[in-house]
């Protein structure tokens, strides 16, 4: 169990990583069974396996007329018009040598007939049921086979998948009226610091507007989950403590801001006695070094610095796949690009740095001379307090643990932000 004036253990970003996601690995939120329209955003819990093919029968993918490919080769031709099908309907006639169906897109492919002469492709013939092919058409063509999409049997979406529009489609495709999903975590969010007013307050000598509350809701929110009880707490020890106690018991996960530094008052860490087993930590990446986490009656508890930038990356790269994580999604990760650095920057062997950067695509024939797709260039200054520099972010470049700095023209990775 920590203590206020516990060491602080130094521990890489791979090593912080893996902690916190094996502490979250056996608390995996319940499941809950939602109406499909209610699921978007939610985190599947089910496979989704097609029970039958799509379409479920060959179908016109043009308006158009049903024919004998073999009939319409020698084209211009006239053929004899049967009827006439809508989409929902069937033919009720077979079409034979010199015949033709006229169809809409989405109807049922008539007996006899392997493809589809377009509307625009035709005239009027000789007579009322009549039609002029002016073009010829293959076997097949403007057709839309049974099973085209997937059979029976096609695992189409797989458990752990975020519900978005596609999959929403993809359920109702295959007659699902609800949606397995995980329940939301809920995150409750403890700011410490004297100096900090509501942003709608005037601000007197020493103090600052409070604006990483308001990021971090809004961040847990785009992780997909749900803020809890969010308190703005002054500079004291027992205050904090008091604080988890009270929201324990409504919330999955704990976060503090601010508090977990090395100077003297710094409330989180001199509560750390009374809150669990919870350790403070070096961790060794830039920003956010200095942080606590641990396990509190059962709930994760996360320790964030106190600047603003460091609040929004310690986030991004490890309460947020620790949340996903809660949700049983599948991928913890973001997408990653690779580009190539337009500025240098100064690193430290042993640390992981997330420089927030902006993005430029590059040419094809440029990315074949430097190596990678797009051109990143830093933000500006890369102070954890240029809280404008998350605005102006659109991805953060990983400088690996082994550099002690990084020079123009080098290809890294960037992490979607």
């Amino acid at each position: 169990m920590a203590t206020g004036d516990a060491p602080r253990r130094f521990v890489p970003f791979d090593e912080a990583r893996a902690t916190i996601l094996a502490a979250a690995a056996p608390r995996v939120m319940p499941a809950e069974t939602l109406p499909l329209d209610d699921a978007l955003g939610r985190t599947l819990r089910e496979d989704i396996v097609a029970d039958a093919p799509f379409p479920a029968f060959a179908n016109s993918a043009m308006d158009g007329f049903a024919v004998r490919a073999s009939d319409v080769a020698a084209a211009p031709v006239e053929l004899t018009v049967l009827e006439t099908v809508a989409a929902g309907r069937v033919a009720t006639r077979t079409v034979g040598a010199g015949e033709a169906i006229r169809i809409m897109t989405g109807a049922a492919m008539p007996v006899g007939a392997d493809a589809v002469v377009p509307v625009e492709l035709t005239a009027n013939g000789a007579g009322a049921d009549r039609v002029l092919v002016r073009s010829a058409v293959a076997a097949r063509e403007h057709v839309r086979p049974a099973g085209e999409d997937f059979v029976a049997g096609d695992r189409l979406v797989a458990a752990g998948a975020v519900v978005d529009a596609g999959v929403i489609a993809v359920m109702a495709a295959t007659g699902h009226a609800s949606a397995d999903v995980s329940m939301v975590p809920r995150v409750a969010i403890l700011s410490t610091g004297d100096e900090l007013v509501s942003p709608g307050d005037a601000v007197g000598p020493g103090q600052i507007r409070d604006s990483n509350t308001h990021m971090l809701r809004a961040m847990v929110r785009a992780a997909g989950c749900e803020p809890g009880p969010c308190w703005r707490l002054m500079d004291d020890p027992d205050a904090v403590a008091a604080a988890v106690g009270r929201v324990i018991e409504h919330c999955e996960v704990i976060v503090t801001i601010g508090g977990v530094s090395a100077g003297d008052f710094d409330p989180v860490k001199q509560a750390l006695s009374r809150l669990g087993e919870v350790e403070l930590w070096r961790v060794g990446m830039r920003p956010g070094q200095p942080q606590a986490f641990g396990v509190v009656d059962g709930k994760l508890f996360f320790g964030l610095p106190g600047n603003p930038v460091s609040v929004a990356v310690v986030f991004e790269m490890l309460v947020r796949p620790a949340l996903w994580t809660l949700l049983g999604r599948s991928s913890l990760d973001r997408p990653v690009v690779r580009a190539v650095l337009a500025d240098a920057a100064v690193s430290k062997a042993g640390r992981r740095d997330f420089l927030r950067v902006t993005l430029e695509a590059l040419s094809v024939e440029e990315t074949k001379r430097v190596g990678a797709p797009y051109r990143a260039r830093l933000t500006g200054t890369q102070s954890s307090g240029a809280v404008s520099s998350v605005v102006r972010a659109q991805g953060l470049a990983v400088v690996p643990d082994a550099f002690d700095h990084i020079d123009v023209g080098t290809c890294v990775d960037v992490l979607s932000w």
